[in-house]
């Protein structure tokens, strides 16, 4: 009987090793759960009809900031248009969509970052309200976020144009509290706000300082 001992051993230990790795393999991505996704192509977000939607992508990376954007969307060359994004200062930088064969002469998709001068959030915050309230838009929500790290505040607000109602996402971010302060307005009709927001939250989620 002695030479079969050796075999249940050898068996006991192989029963051992299957069921500890798979254990191991489910305790390590349970604890970096962000190493079992991988996005070669672009970013992936879940719509509102909870399925997944995958961005392919570009990075801009100018002006002090950093940002990812959507692949097929062109940059605005004239940035001096009040009836785009309101009161001064014009934005450093600006894109917008394609879709529906529009020009840079007929935009109704875009999104524009301003860098502005302030002394504190608050003072953005109240002097934007202002400045909405002055053109006839209406603020829907508002709410405290942070974007990497640096408070934020997400401001949803809504307006008529030539018979269209557009909506606009913009997030006030205080970079450098006391002295650098940012503004990413995003702007959609209505109608197509829910299928554009994944886009512009790429662009928001990514928005980071470049390191000097």
């Amino acid at each position: 009987m002695s030479p079969e001992k050796p075999k249940i051993g050898k068996i006991k230990k192989i029963f051992i090793t299957a069921v500890t790795i798979p254990i191991l393999i489910i305790a390590f991505l349970t604890f970096y759960p962000g190493l079992s996704h991988i996005y070669p192509t672009g970013i992936h977000f879940n719509n509102s009809n909870n399925t997944t939607q995958t961005i392919p992508y570009k990075t801009y990376a100018n002006h002090g900031i950093t940002f990812k954007y959507p692949a097929d969307w062109k940059p605005i060359r004239d940035l001096h248009s009040p009836s785009r994004w309101g009161y001064p200062p014009d934005p450093i930088v600006a894109f917008y969509d394609l879709s529906g064969n529009h020009t840079e002469a007929d935009i109704s998709t875009y999104f524009y970052v301003k860098q502005l001068n302030f002394k504190s959030l608050d003072e953005q915050l109240s002097r934007y309200r202002h400045d909405i309230a002055n053109i006839g838009q209406t603020e829907v929500s508002e709410r405290n976020i942070t974007v990497n790290g640096m408070r934020a505040v997400e401001v949803i607000k809504t307006w008529y144009a030539d018979g269209i109602q557009y909506q606009a996402l913009t997030v006030h971010i205080e970079a450098v509290p006391g002295s650098k302060y940012y503004r990413i307005g995003c702007v959609t009709p209505l109608s197509r706000y829910n299928e554009t927001l994944p886009k512009f939250q790429l662009v928001v989620n990514t928005f980071k300082l470049l390191k000097s």
